[in-house]
């Protein structure tokens, strides 16, 4: 068992304690090619190593690892994926590769390392150790930069269910303000033929994002607006979409987005903003560890459902209703009515 039931104090000590390792562990086999290998068919240790040139025998401990961790399977002696293990493969539908080696890289390890000095200080982590934020350091560095947003639109994965969750039927136009590397909008609008899309991403984040969405936008469904939604969201829409956008912002520029979006929304308009809402049960450690990912980081942080009301309210808007989605996300559906 990869860990939890059954287990003691001390077991359980030890898998935190241990955490970096384990997911090294599972990066390790990404980046070496073993989670693609053994998705494409199981294979004993022995042929794996031949095959991708690797040690034979630190090659079974590490996939004897990853068997405990429920990341791959072993039946007889053949290792193949477990059913978390395909969604580290690159060709899984909704696959978090990208994000499993954006989490073990340099760039947030670096961040967290300053984790205890911010609590102690009040500073933020990124920035101690890096001497800047987020942003400008990424703007520096096209390599890391790179690295970031794959990771970022692989852990949009967890917003893929959001067409089963909101009626689009009734949408003509959606707008993804922040939306990354136009996968989310993509799948949209394969899943409405009707509906026209429109992302607003960074200038520098569109030139990727025209690859997923050029052939819609070469059919006259989808535009593409290279624009600051701290400045502006100069769009026209009558859905709009926030996906893990305000998470990483402090309340002041979460306030200057919504106005920009409310300032965008035409009566009837609807604003979906899809994050982790702070849960009153302090046992549901997924939606806090984001909380502190987000205060080492950036400025922002993970909020709860009260509080999302209160940075709606001065733009004008409020929450209609909440929907569930996996991985403890939820989409808060704001309007102006």
């Amino acid at each position: 068992m990869a860990g939890g039931e059954g287990e003691g104090e001390d077991e359980r000590l030890l898998r935190l304690l241990m955490g970096p390792w384990l997911a090294e562990a599972v990066a390790a086999a990404v980046r070496l090619g073993v989670i693609d290998r053994l998705g494409d068919a199981p294979a004993r240790a022995g042929e794996l190593a031949d095959e991708l040139s690797l040690a034979a025998d630190p090659l079974e401990r590490l996939l004897l690892l990853l068997v405990g961790l429920e990341v791959l399977e072993e039946r007889e002696g053949r290792f193949g994926l477990a059913p978390v293990g395909e969604r580290l493969h690159s060709r899984h539908p909704s696959s978090m590769r990208d994000l499993a080696l954006l989490y073990r890289s340099d760039l947030f390890r670096g961040a967290w390392r300053g984790l205890a000095d911010s609590v102690r200080t009040g500073r933020q982590a990124f920035a101690s150790v890096y001497g800047r934020d987020v942003y400008t350091y990424l703007a520096e560095h096209p390599v890391d930069a790179a690295l970031f947003d794959a990771g970022m639109a692989a852990g949009g994965s967890f917003a893929d269910p959001l067409p089963a969750v909101y009626d689009f039927s009734r949408a003509e136009r959606v707008a993804d303000v922040g939306g990354g590397d136009g996968s989310r909008l993509a799948a949209l609008l394969q899943a409405h033929p009707g509906l026209h899309g429109v992302l607003q991403e960074r200038p520098q984040v569109l030139a990727g994002a025209r690859g997923r969405l050029g052939a819609f936008v070469g059919e006259g469904r989808c535009e593409l607006v290279g624009a600051d939604f701290l400045a502006e969201v100069p769009v026209v829409a009558d859905t709009f979409l926030l996906c893990r956008v305000l998470h990483n912002w402090d309340d002041d520029s979460c306030a200057r987005i919504l106005a920009n979006c409310a300032a965008a929304m035409a009566p009837g308009a609807r604003l979906l903003i899809l994050e982790r809402v702070m849960p009153d049960d302090r046992q549901a450690w997924l939606s806090r560890a984001f909380d502190v990912h987000m205060m080492v980081m950036t400025t922002g942080r993970e909020r709860t459902a009260a509080e999302y009301e209160a940075l709606l309210r001065p733009a004008g808007l409020r929450t209609l209703e909440i929907r569930g989605l996996d991985a403890e996300m939820r989409v808060l559906v704001a309007g102006g009515d």
